[in-house]
């Protein structure tokens, strides 16, 4: 996967850039295409670990390899160095925010917009050095299937507000409200939700509910640690992450700080993870 490369065209991943790796892991990385396949299929999510001595640029090839075997890896947000988007820990950011050094309450990146990215991934270049930071996995849909009907008739109204969508890419268009459980004719039901729901003025007529199903689905939640090399993907129609406080950083220089990228991925049925689960069904 190292030769990959990391040309973009526009906000995606360059043609070539996803062949190329698409033909490694039909060759090469049949092994790792099987497990990812079927870790992705039956629990929403998958932890894929690359050898930790490789320099960042290969790892980071590495992931963008992986990514292109399970869709069209994109980014959202301008700024980062190509397909990925760098947060090195900083105390003077939102604590709760991507790049901050509080805890992340469990979410699915992009909830307001018409089409929010079918996966996210984060790749773990500097875990933490003082122990913190773990990533938090909540399975969405486990959390749905307990909602009485009144609460699931209250999360269907499209009443909710979250943040604003700006200068994004490769995401539709903003929503200035959505329901949570967006059953709207589609392939698939989105479940669209960010723990800041509960601290929008905008919901607050909502409150109980969003707090009742915030608490189903934070019964279904498990902690891992990413070690530097390891690239979490997240099916976000299944599956919301989170984050748990980094440790003290008043004694870390900031070039120590915890590192961690993220990059997008929309479904391609065309993608080697999906032909193999079609081939597996």
């Amino acid at each position: 996967m190292a030769e990959t490369i990391l040309d973009m065209d526009g906000h995606v991943l360059a043609a070539q850039s996803v062949a190329t790796a698409r033909s490694t892991l039909l060759t090469a990385g049949t092994a790792l295409t099987h497990a990812l396949s079927g870790r992705l299929a039956s629990a929403g999510w998958v932890i894929a670990s690359f050898p930790p001595e490789l320099p960042d640029t290969l790892l980071r090839q590495a992931a963008a390899g992986v990514l292109s075997g399970v869709g069209q890896p994109f980014y959202s947000i301008d700024g980062g160095r190509g397909l990925w988007l760098d947060s090195l820990a900083a105390l003077d950011r939102d604590p709760h925010s991507f790049g901050g050094v509080g805890a992340q309450a469990v979410h699915i990146d992009a909830p307001n917009v018409t089409e929010p990215p079918d996966y996210t991934s984060l790749l773990m270049l500097c875990p933490d050095p003082a122990g913190g930071g773990k990533s938090v996995i909540a399975d969405l849909r486990a959390a749905a299937d307990q909602l009485d009907e009144h609460d699931r008739e209250l999360l269907t109204r499209p009443v909710f507000a979250e943040g604003r969508a700006e200068r994004l890419h490769g995401i539709g268009e903003p929503l200035p409200t959505f329901p949570i459980l967006d059953e709207r004719p589609s392939k698939h039901t989105w479940i669209r939700w960010a723990g800041k729901l509960l601290t929008d003025d905008r919901n607050t007529a909502y409150l109980p509910v969003l707090t009742r199903f915030a608490s189903l689905l934070e019964a279904t939640a498990r902690q891992v640690l990413l070690r530097r090399g390891d690239l979490l993907i997240a099916d976000q129609r299944r599956v919301a992450h989170g984050r748990t406080a980094l440790g003290r950083q008043d004694q870390l220089v900031p070039a120590a700080r915890r590192l961690l990228c993220q990059a997008k991925v929309r479904f391609d049925a065309n993608a080697p993870i999906h032909e193999l689960l079609r081939w597996a069904a």
